[in-house]
């Protein structure tokens, strides 16, 4: 799967927080499609795990960087875009298995259009438990398929590809990490767009842990509304954190109009809506949090980080 700068097509950045079988199984598929496409894979991870000499053993031909414990995927997925060789970068977190064409149909889209970024479908395992579908519902409703394809505002970074170029465009709303909301919207404020593709498809494993799961979720809409408000006056901070519980029922609101109209899993959206509210509510939390106190942590350019990075690859 890895090559010199002159031959990678595709880079795939795989962000493991957790390294478990579940990576293992994303990191199968795409040794399979190594065959097809010119690629190298970057497992960039953060976790306390002693992983390392079985994922080695296993996948020599991975790239491994350690960051340290607790940097988040945004960080991790700057770190693996700072190493990478590719003319086409893709992310992806270890929780996603690609379909057995991703690599393929990813070279393939980007070459068929000028879009900077092309995002895809994200299913959900057979295997699935209720905590597993309260997390799809609550990170992919807007990625469920069927659906045509179709340029929109943002993608979901788990499943998502990028052309060079524009990512050297928008090294600075990346500053902090590759936090994709922002990083979109900087991309589309230079005129670019976005393409949706039903035709890139990965597979949610699940195996997130419920406690670490909300917690990510406060962390990450803390962070959110943190940058957001970074542009706004107190009145406008305020309001927005008083606003937490109204958030929260509104994006419930948003994932329960998708699931319907889609037709697809609206038993299951019934079945586990108590959990996905519990993490919609962690998020606007978060937010709260955000609006009136600011990040947990000041913010550090990413590039800081690097210096603690060890290759093992």
């Amino acid at each position: 799967m890895s090559a010199d700068s002159q031959t990678v097509d595709l880079s795939v950045v795989v962000a493991a927080q957790q390294p478990s079988t579940r990576l293992e199984a994303c990191l199968g598929s795409l040794r399979a499609q190594g065959a097809t496409a010119r690629l190298e894979v970057i497992v960039v991870e953060a976790s306390s795990q002693e992983s390392w000499a079985r994922l080695r053993e296993r996948f020599p031909e991975v790239r491994l960087l350690k960051l340290p414990a607790g940097t988040s995927v945004p960080g991790l997925w700057h770190a693996g875009i700072s190493t990478s060789r590719g003319k086409i970068v893709a992310l992806t977190i270890e929780q996603c298995v690609p379909a057995a064409n991703w690599a393929a149909e990813i070279l393939r889209a980007h070459a068929a259009n000028d879009a900077a970024a092309i995002g895809g479908a994200i299913e959900n395992t057979p295997e699935a438990g209720r905590a597993d579908w309260a997390v799809y519902f609550s990170r992919y409703s807007r990625y469920i398929p069927p659906f045509a394809p179709e340029f929109r505002d943002d993608l979901a970074g788990d499943n998502c590809s990028y052309k060079r170029a524009a990512l050297e465009a928008s090294r600075t709303a990346m500053a902090e990490g590759f936090w994709e909301t922002f990083v979109h919207e900087a991309m589309r404020a230079h005129g670019v767009r976005l393409l949706c593709d039903p035709a890139l498809v990965v597979r949610y494993a699940g195996g997130i842990d419920l406690g670490a799961f909300a917690r990510r979720r406060f962390a990450d809409g803390r962070y959110f509304a943190a940058r957001r408000a970074r542009k706004m006056g107190a009145a406008g901070r305020l309001l927005r954190a008083a606003a937490f519980p109204v958030t929260a029922a509104l994006l419930f609101a948003r994932i329960a109009a998708r699931v319907w109209k889609n037709g697809r899993y609206r038993g299951k959206l019934l079945l586990v809506s108590p959990l996905v509210l519990t993490f919609l509510l962690s998020w606007a939390l978060g937010e709260c949090a955000g609006y009136l106190f600011g990040p947990s942590d000041r913010p550090q350019p990413v590039a800081e980080k690097y210096t603690a990075v060890d290759s093992l690859g």
